[in-house]
């Protein structure tokens, strides 16, 4: 049983999105982000290897999911 206490609480992932980026006046985590899922989607759509089966907001969605549940993990 763990009993240490719990001293964060995780923020909402809209609050997230929309926190300012660190050392940036008007760039927020959503700009960033939708960034690098469209980069990453476009390069998957460029290799002949890959076969891919969901439509771009379907993988934009998960993709935010992904490093929502992955790096603000309590």
């Amino acid at each position: 049983m763990d009993l240490r206490p719990i001293t964060k609480i995780k923020i909402s992932k809209d609050k997230w999105l929309n926190q300012k980026v660190k050392y940036e006046d008007n760039i927020i985590n959503k700009d960033l982000i939708e960034e690098m899922c469209n980069k990453t989607y476009r390069w998957m759509e460029s290799k002949n290897d890959f076969h891919i089966i969901k439509d771009y907001h379907s993988f934009k969605s998960e993709f935010i999911n992904l490093l929502y549940n992955k790096y603000l993990d309590v």
